[in-house]
């Protein structure tokens, strides 16, 4: 595979305007922000910010991971130790500046949601060229998903930038680095670790033609990130299995094949892990959509493994589901969007999700548990 992006300047007119609607969407959402901390914190503008599990990376950049492991009951509950280090590693680093905690954690995800923005933009014009790989970063920077990592410090901001990154090395077949930067990847989440299964696609075509699998290295390397974070977390805590303990027990998560999920599909209003029946609907309606917009545009099949993998990675999960944030990590599906979708068609899309981003942070962060976790 080669690059299609080689003659295309990090400076092209194209790289500025896709970076002006990514710093117009992060101005608009410090706007829901001020009107989110005045109906639900008080006015304590840190509040939306830190909503959810997003205070728990600020936690561990100031204090690091708990020297005991927390117990209620008997059981392991709520911990730091459930969330990976990259993140708040990168908010500790700036935060040596004497910057406080909340505005290195708001910069991080400033500059990498920006790296993350630009890499999907370079990707997509790797793979269709210049006028779909604008529209692909543009619908990236809007996805209504994006409302939680580009609105809270939620680690999505850096995760999405290593994973676009890695998959643009991939299709430059630049394997070793695709490994390297997929392994910080799933060092900063677990959802990143359907870069291996993208990367098992070229291997596979290449064992297939007789040919020495130089993917190999980047399959093995990926899953690194993530298998080193739980090798350190069961030696701090003598135990094993200890991530995968913690999450069981504290945030009651299991494989369950899609049962829970199925199960309460009919119960419209119901609400469990997954979220509200309601809103898996329409992530289910956006998973179909996605489905159809890859098989249409016939991108590359390690492009097609990474976002199948990512949604059967979700719906398998009795506590992921296709929730926003989630499908956030399905972005490339966007190219396959903005492959088929062309003219003013795409920019009443982009319209569309523009005016639902700031109505999804609100919510998540004035509405509580009526929404469940993001």
């Amino acid at each position: 595979m080669k690059s299609r992006d080689s003659v295309v300047s990090v400076w092209a007119p194209d790289a500025f305007r896709v970076l002006g609607v990514y710093f117009a969407v992060r101005l608009v959402l410090l706007v829901a922000d001020v009107m989110s901390a005045h109906i639900a914190d008080g006015g304590n503008l840190d509040g939306p910010l830190l909503a959810w599990d997003a205070h728990f990376y600020l936690g561990i950049a100031a204090h690091g991971y708990p020297s005991t492991s927390p117990m209620l009951n008997g059981h392991l509950t709520y911990s730091a130790a459930g969330f990976e280090p990259i993140f708040p590693a990168l908010i500790k680093l700036v935060s040596l500046t004497t910057a406080p905690y909340v505005f290195s954690a708001l910069f991080v995800t400033l500059v990498a949601g920006a790296i993350a923005t630009l890499l999907v933009w370079r990707l997509a014009v790797a793979l269709r060229g210049e006028t779909v790989g604008f529209a692909a970063a543009v619908l990236f920077v809007v996805f209504p998903g994006m409302a939680i990592p580009w609105g809270m410090f939620y680690s999505e901001s850096v995760g999405l930038a290593l994973v676009a990154g890695s998959l643009l090395l991939m299709f430059r077949e630049r394997w070793f680095w695709a490994g390297l930067v997929g392994a910080v990847a799933t060092a900063t989440s677990p959802m990143a670790l359907p870069l291996a299964v993208a990367a098992l696609v070229p291997a596979t075509k290449s064992v297939v033609h007789r040919r020495w699998p130089a993917a190999l290295v980047t399959v093995v390397m990926v899953p690194l990130g993530f298998l080193a974070f739980a090798a350190w977390l069961a030696i701090r805590y003598r135990d094993v299995l200890y991530w995968w303990h913690l999450q069981n027990q504290a945030w009651g998560a299991t494989v369950d094949w899609g049962k829970g999920l199925v199960l309460q599909l009919p119960h419209f209003w119901a609400g469990g892990y997954v979220g509200r029946s309601w809103l898996e609907w329409i992530g289910i309606a956006a998973v179909a959509a996605a489905v159809f917009a890859l098989w249409r545009a016939k991108l590359p099949g390690f492009i097609n493994a990474y976002c199948g993998s990512v949604f059967v990675f979700l719906f398998i999960s009795n506590q992921l589901g296709f929730k926003p944030r989630l499908l956030a990590w399905a972005f490339p599906a966007l190219i396959a969007v903005a492959s088929i979708v062309r003219g003013k068609w795409w920019q009443m899309l982009a319209l569309g999700f523009a005016a639902l981003l700031p109505l999804v942070f609100i919510a998540y962060t004035t509405l509580g548990n009526t929404m469940i976790q993001p």
